[in-house]
């Protein structure tokens, strides 16, 4: 039976962990744990991304995260990525929240909508965290439009050395298609490791923490 905890306050919380003696919680966030580290979430009316893509001469805003406008079109989306590209941001008290449910092996998994790589500057093994949008980590070629993917494969250094030498559109040096940082575009398959670590982790889960999500994320209704 499920049940929800009425106060979400940080000590309710921790008083919920300590008397029902959770040892396998899940946390799943979304973009709400950033702000503070000056990062734009996608939804808000003033600063959100979603309300400040008018500048990039799209035909609607989805359309900057549509693989197949990438394919036709890459140059809005690498110079979006440019912008939103992490430099010298740092974790916020969520992130590190959650690395100290880590640090007391209660912490299951992490689930996150965010591409930040926030998480990873708190330590936060790698085995824990889901990107269920993906991330900055790798790059890989998507062709065209009118071209086939050879699906080569870039490390971040690579992408990152491309991007800030003004290169736009990024092209893949094998076959000449547009290559695309590892963020999940609509068009694009889950990662199978969201799917796997799902069907583990649900059974086991004895607290789920929602942090800075408004849940409507098609891709976190899997948990309800």
């Amino acid at each position: 039976m499920v049940k929800i905890v009425d106060d979400n306050s940080l000590p309710a919380i921790a008083k919920y962990i300590k008397e029902h003696e959770c040892k396998n919680i899940i946390v799943m966030s979304g973009a709400g744990i950033s702000t503070n580290a000056e990062i734009p979430d996608f939804r808000s009316a003033d600063r959100g991304v979603y309300a400040n893509l008018e500048k990039y001469n799209i035909p609607y805003p989805e359309a900057i995260f549509e693989l197949e406008y990438f394919k036709k079109n890459p140059t809005p989306f690498t110079i979006f990525a440019k912008e939103i590209y992490p430099k010298n941001i740092r974790p916020t008290i969520a992130h590190c929240f959650v690395k100290l449910l880590d640090n007391h092996n209660i912490l299951l998994r992490h689930y996150t909508q965010n591409i930040d790589g926030l998480d990873y500057q708190t330590r936060l093994d790698s085995d824990l965290i889901i990107e269920s949008h993906g991330s900055f980590h790798q790059s890989y070629c998507v062709g065209t439009s009118e071209t086939k993917a050879c699906g080569e494969v870039y490390p971040q250094s690579w992408y990152k050395e491309k991007l800030f030498n003004g290169e736009n559109p990024i092209r893949c040096p094998k076959c000449q298609g547009y290559v695309k940082p590892g963020v999940i575009f609509f068009g694009e398959n889950l990662p199978p490791k969201f799917f796997k670590s799902l069907h583990d982790d649900i059974p086991k889960c004895d607290l789920l923490l929602i942090l800075g999500t408004s849940l409507k994320v098609s891709l976190f209704t899997f948990f309800f």
